[in-house]
């Protein structure tokens, strides 16, 4: 929760300085920045998901004779596969929508992410007036996660109701 509570513009300086440092730059950096920065929200809310369920299905695959592990694997993580999914999908809208270190830390123009990517080509559009192009782009953009909400908003909505129901 104490990470959750930290801006990430709060962060970025000392990163930047711990990477220049090192030496870390590329798709490489983004991706672990990426991951780092969604672990507190990911752990905190699979931890209270977890918590939801009940503790019968662990007692009754102990008595079958299920090893922690195998219950783990064959019950309780298909039990919060509406989590895990909802988790994924507001992990990933995150990364995609996300701009600030995307500006910062990609290097090149070949790794720009589509938030920056998009800055570019309605900075472009501003001395072209190509506003089709600008259109196609803003559709490109958007696309991928209206999709996703679409073909997966079931699961959304079991994920983010199902940890908040005790039984």
């Amino acid at each position: 929760i104490l990470a959750m509570s930290i801006p990430e513009v709060m962060i970025i300086m000392p990163i930047y300085a711990l990477t220049a440092e090192l030496g870390i730059k590329g798709r490489i950096l983004l991706i672990l920045l990426y991951i780092f920065i969604r672990v507190p929200f990911t752990t905190t809310y699979l931890l209270n998901f977890f918590a939801s369920l009940s503790r019968s299905y662990e007692e009754a695959a102990a008595i079958d004779g299920c090893t922690p592990g195998k219950t783990f694997w064959k019950i309780m993580l298909p039990l919060v596969q509406p989590a895990l999914v909802t988790v994924t999908i507001f992990n990933f809208l995150s990364v995609w929508n996300e701009f600030f270190m995307a500006l910062i830390f990609a290097s090149s123009a070949d790794m720009t992410p589509v938030g920056v990517g998009l800055l570019q080509i309605v900075n472009g559009m501003k001395y072209t007036g190509n506003y089709g192009g600008l259109f196609a782009a803003v559709v490109i953009v958007f696309l991928p996660t209206f999709l996703l909400y679409i073909f997966l908003s079931e699961k959304i909505i079991a994920g983010v109701t199902g940890g908040g129901v005790k039984g």
